[in-house]
């Protein structure tokens, strides 16, 4: 199927649906000419937060993905700021989720694989809001982020009936969390509060099997086994039961695509529905991932065990009509948990002490020009028994991200440090210059020592 083809089929299955793309014009709608980043910031503006799991920003086409993946996503970046080189903190659920809506890094949160819970010593992006009077509703679909989890705090509603289990074979996921999330603001909606909407969609994680036309849109002439059924969450791969070929993981990479493509269909359903019920007026919308997906890159298959730019970045987008700047990018390295305090400094809540992030605001208006360290982390598991055992790397990974250079420390095993200069045009890390380039790996060596040592006073977890 041609790009055009994709385009004219995506544009059908929209019209089939009753929705338009969106940032095309409709009535409400803003083009970018009656935008203006001149307005005024207004009082409290809503605030809606779109995280999506394993989306990989090179999948997406205004990252510069070739597949149409994301038509509706890509009429928000035409009205909105874009990081592209926005990382994630650590690269499974769990710890990536806490560090996004904490502010804090995996270490300070103690956020192993053993998921002891958000610390009560961490407030949440949501009991700070809701305390500067906010209503706040949540509609989580990943099992990592449920309520006995402590994602639930300062929220009036969270919602996490839609978490199906890991791995996860359920489809239409989007679709129920639209569905739950717009009875829910029917019929509770404060027009005297100003909101903060929490959504979490699930559907780009394994498994890969998006519904009919999403399962067949990238490629229906597949006749092979390695079916979703197969793959599963990528242990059988991983595990060595299955070695795909090189027609094989076109497949596999076809049926993500295609979950993405469902979703972003899904999302511009949404950001239809919140317009026509002018839940978008005065309203700050973020959207980002919680990590991204490996399809054999580095040898590499799911999440979890690599610091590789595969798993690590991620899209990051805001869009606040007149306040934010529309159709912008910034290429300077961020972390997602940086989504934290810049909602936060937006809405004109004072930030809590002693944050791990730091709020976006003063790069988004151009007051900051000086880049900073970002830092990512994963932890190792050496337990065959372990549920995470088998998609583990088996020592702790620390990295640093400074300007371009990349340095992944491997803790306990120095001799398999990596250090990288990423190639603009291509994410993927290639050639590694530990030795080569010394004098950089020994500097970006000891920020990791420097900043994970600041960062090893654990927030104190106190029990639900």
């Amino acid at each position: 199927m041609t790009s055009s083809t994709r385009r004219q089929f995506l544009g059908m299955a929209a019209l089939a649906a009753g929705t338009v793309y969106w940032g095309q014009k409709e009535p409400g709608l803003l083009s970018r000419q009656e935008r203006s980043n001149n307005r005024p910031q207004a009082a409290a503006p809503n605030i809606v937060l779109v995280t999506v799991d394993a989306l990989r920003s090179d999948h997406i086409s205004s990252y510069g993905y070739a597949r149409n993946t994301t038509p509706n996503l890509d009429g928000l970046a035409a009205q909105s700021t874009r990081f592209l080189r926005a990382s994630t903190t650590s690269p499974w659920t769990y710890a990536a989720n806490a560090s996004i809506v904490t502010g804090q890094s995996p270490t300070r949160l103690a956020a192993s694989w053993n998921i002891p819970g958000l610390p009560a010593a961490a407030p949440t992006l949501a009991e700070l809001l809701h305390g500067a009077g906010y209503q706040t509703a949540g509609f989580a679909s990943a099992v990592l982020i449920r309520k006995g989890y402590g994602f639930d705090r300062g929220y009036d509603h969270y919602d996490d009936s839609m978490t199906y289990g890991y791995p996860n074979s359920a489809q239409n996921m989007a679709q129920e969390v639209n569905d739950r999330t717009l009875a829910w603001l029917d019929a509770n909606r404060d027009p005297n509060k100003p909101l903060f909407l929490y959504i979490y969609y699930f559907d780009p994680h394994s498994w890969y099997n998006p519904p009919a036309p999403y399962d067949t849109l990238y490629d229906n002439t597949y006749t092979g086994t390695v079916t979703p059924d197969v793959i599963e969450d990528g242990q059988s791969i991983v595990g060595g039961t299955v070695t795909p070929t090189a027609r094989d993981i076109e497949h596999i990479v076809a049926l993500y695509d295609g979950e993405i493509a469902y979703w972003d269909a899904k999302f511009g359903e949404l950001l239809t529905a919140l317009q026509n019920r002018g839940l978008l007026d005065n309203t700050l919308l973020a959207v980002t991932a919680d990590h991204g997906e490996c399809f054999g890159e580095h040898d590499k298959w799911a999440h979890a065990g690599s610091l590789y730019e595969e798993a690590m970045r991620v899209p990051l987008l805001m869009r606040y009509t007149g306040v934010i700047g529309a159709n912008a990018s910034i290429s300077v390295p961020v972390s997602s948990m940086d989504v934290m305090p810049t909602l936060l400094e937006y809405a004109g809540v004072t930030l809590p002490a002693g944050l791990s992030a730091l709020s976006l605001r003063p790069l988004i208006e151009g007051s900051q020009t000086a880049q900073r360290d970002v830092f990512c982390e994963v932890d190792g598991m050496n337990d065959p028994n372990h549920w995470i055992y088998w998609n583990a790397a088996r020592t702790d990974l620390r990295a640093v991200y400074r300007d371009d250079w990349k340095y992944i420390h491997h803790v306990g095993r120095p001799e398999e440090d990596e250090l990288y200069q990423l190639n603009s045009a291509s994410l993927y890390e290639t050639t590694n210059l530990l030795t080569s380039e010394s004098a950089m790996a020994q500097t970006l060596r000891e920020a990791v020592m420097h900043n994970f040592s600041l960062w090893k006073t654990v927030l104190p977890y106190v029990s639900r």
